[in-house]
């Protein structure tokens, strides 16, 4: 696919290549994991109201509406939105999905809880645009409601840097190999990565990335700039705390009562 002048690096980037190789590998068990700590530390009572901030195909959104909770998902991913959708559809669930930009939209209802998911903060090189995506997870929120926000936990990322990457995996679209390249720019805050996906039928399909760098306290700052409360850190799913080695960044936050 061929990138529109002035069109954001993420719009070609979410295709079906990545969402076979990527989105539709998860695990049962590791979704069962995710979705009980979710509901855990949101503290969501029974059928709550959710917002996915991110919901790509539906990997959480799905799940969550299953175990009875009211969702709503949204992604920039028309055709992820459609997937998604169907399954809907198909097992007869309460999910709201939409085809929307997450800087933008807020639930016209309130939340319980609102989740953003597998590393898509930090999309924009401005910690200015980014932060409206961190505001508009507060406005979706009732007063007393939680958000967590899952990413990369940058100071292991940097003591383990590695500039090439292989991913070999056999997907609903045939054996894909993908070789992603990477390199840090210091001066920016930012990693760029090369994407090249190399098909069974001989197709090379190559898409970039580049995703702003946050130390775990810059992005509990900037939890606290939208409002944000009693914020913690965590290191996985396991509720073990953050450090250097641990695999992820989340982040826990509460929008105050009045």
């Amino acid at each position: 696919m061929t990138k529109l002048a002035h069109e954001p690096w993420w719009t070609p980037f979410y295709d079906d290549l990545l969402a076979a190789l990527f989105l539709e590998q998860t695990s049962p068990d590791a979704i069962d994991q995710t979705i009980a700590f979710i509901a855990d530390r949101l503290a969501l009572a029974p059928g709550a109201r959710i917002f996915d901030q991110c919901c790509g195909v539906g990997r959480l959104s799905l799940p969550l509406a299953e175990r009875g909770y009211e969702v709503v998902g949204i992604d920039q991913a028309g055709s992820y939105i459609e997937h998604a959708q169907a399954q809907v559809q198909t097992r007869g669930l309460s999910v709201a999905f939409h085809t929307a930009d997450a800087f933008d939209f807020v639930p016209e209802k309130p939340c319980a809880g609102a989740i953003n998911w597998w590393t898509s903060f930090g999309y924009a090189t401005n910690d200015h645009t980014n932060l409206r995506m961190l505001e508009r997870a507060f406005e979706a929120l009732e007063p007393g409601g939680r958000f967590m926000l899952d990413g990369m936990n940058l100071p292991g990322l940097l003591r383990d840097f590695q500039r090439d990457s292989v991913t070999r995996c056999t997907t609903t679209l045939g054996e894909i190999v993908l070789l992603r390249e990477s390199t840090l720019d210091f001066s920016a805050g930012v990693l760029h990565k090369r994407w090249s996906y190399f098909l069974a039928n001989g197709e090379r399909v190559v898409h970039d990335s580049a995703v702003r760098l946050y130390m775990p306290h810059t992005i509990a700052e900037m939890l606290s700039a939208c409002g944000f409360v009693d914020i913690e850190l965590f290191g996985d799913i396991d509720a073990q705390e953050l450090t250097i080695n641990s695999p992820r960044c989340i982040l826990l936050a509460r929008r105050p009562m009045p």
